[in-house]
């Protein structure tokens, strides 16, 4: 990983065979070179299950169309899906901007920009990557610029000699970016960001999908990366009902563990533990689907998972059996969804947590995702 930037065609054949590889396989890779006054990307392994999935963005939805900062959607020309029953329809072609970067930045120069904003500002770990499809033009220099909430400046890394003219895959590991001056540091713990950009030379394009920042998976990890995220949900940041809608509370976690957690409501009808997450708009399942989380129950011994249609209604159900009680765990559950009557997969705007009267569950790092083969 840490080999001497000086050996230019080394480091680009390794690119070209790392990004062949996670189109076959569906999984990350890093890509790019840099000068001496740029901070280095090395080519990295692939990519296993991460630890957390921060935000995504593909465009296929216009869930979150109001943080498109810079950019206009297209469905010409797109990439290949990834998923194996899921189209892709839809990718983000760069608008021409400014640059972000008021402190820092060229506020006279000029740039086609693709930029998303991930409310409500996640918190980054030690390990932040950022996934991402890119199709370039005119140019095979394309600069990953991210903002810091905590610290109110941006970052930036810039991947050289980039192929042009075709979809093609990359990761960056965020913690090489720096500020113009180097100051800063790196990204730390806990540091929270906002905005995701990426810009090429005003008489250049490029074309942006499958966005996803998260954190790399332990070193021992055997799970693939997913094939297609179709939703995230963690608590630390943001408003239940605002930016985390449906029926639970926002808790603090109890020490050692930090942030914050989801936790069940009684249920008015049934006197159940519920705890409903709303996903803010409709997302459409892959004909296999997987719901990862994080849980911690107290009283009752398992806990039912629902996938459902807020007016049509379940869509698909499963149960955790003997979960793990009084202590943090993790689980997941996968599941065979058919299409409709019109050969449709469906769609769906809630997931429901469901446990014994009386138990009291908690729920944090959702993932809802179709699994890497």
């Amino acid at each position: 990983m840490n080999g001497g930037m000086d050996k230019c065609r080394q480091i680009r054949f390794a690119a070209a065979l790392a990004m062949a590889a996670f189109v076959a396989a569906g999984c990350a890779l890093a890509v790019g070179t840099a000068t001496a006054d740029e901070p280095e990307a090395d080519v990295l392994k692939l990519e296993k299950f991460p630890v957390r999935v921060h935000v995504f963005e593909d465009y296929e939805t216009e869930i979150e169309k109001r943080w498109w900062l810079r950019g206009r959607p297209s469905t010409g020309g797109v990439p290949s899906s990834r998923s194996a029953s899921v189209p892709n329809r839809r990718m983000c072609e760069a608008s021409e901007s400014r640059d972000f970067d008021d402190k820092m930045g060229d506020a006279s120069a000029s740039y086609n920009a693709v930029v998303f904003n991930p409310v409500p500002g996640p918190p980054m770990g030690d390990r932040t990557r950022l996934a991402f499809r890119y199709r370039i033009a005119g140019t095979t220099t394309l600069r990953v610029q991210i903002y810091s909430l905590t610290n109110n400046y941006h970052r930036r890394l810039e991947l050289k000699d980039l192929p042009e003219g075709e979809w093609h895959s990359a990761v960056v590991d965020m913690t090489l970016a720096r500020r113009p001056d180097d100051s800063g540091g790196p990204l730390s713990r806990y540091e929270r960001i906002d905005d995701i950009q990426f810009y090429v030379a005003p008489d250049a394009k490029v074309a942006i999908d499958d966005i996803v920042l998260y954190e790399a998976a332990a070193d021992d990890e055997m799970r693939s990366f997913p094939r297609r995220i179709i939703f995230t949900g963690w608590f630390d940041t943001g408003e239940q009902g605002k930016e985390w809608p449906g029926d639970f509370e926002i808790v603090p976690h109890e020490k050692p563990r930090t942030w914050d957690a989801a936790r069940s409501v009684v249920d008015a009808e049934t006197r159940a533990a519920l705890l409903r997450v709303n996903l803010r708009g409709r997302r459409r399942l892959s004909a296999t689907t997987a719901v990862f989380f994080r849980y911690r129950l107290s009283g009752g011994d398992r806990i039912e998972v629902v996938l459902a249609d807020s007016e049509r209604g379940e869509v698909a159900r499963g149960v955790v059996r003997e979960p793990a009680r009084d202590e943090w765990s993790e689980t997941t559950l996968t599941f065979d969804i058919a299409p409709d009557d019109d050969g449709e997969l469906p769609e769906v705007d809630e997931i429901r947590f469901v446990a014994a009267k009386g138990a009291v569950l908690l729920v944090d790092d959702l993932l809802v995702f179709e699994p890497g083969s």
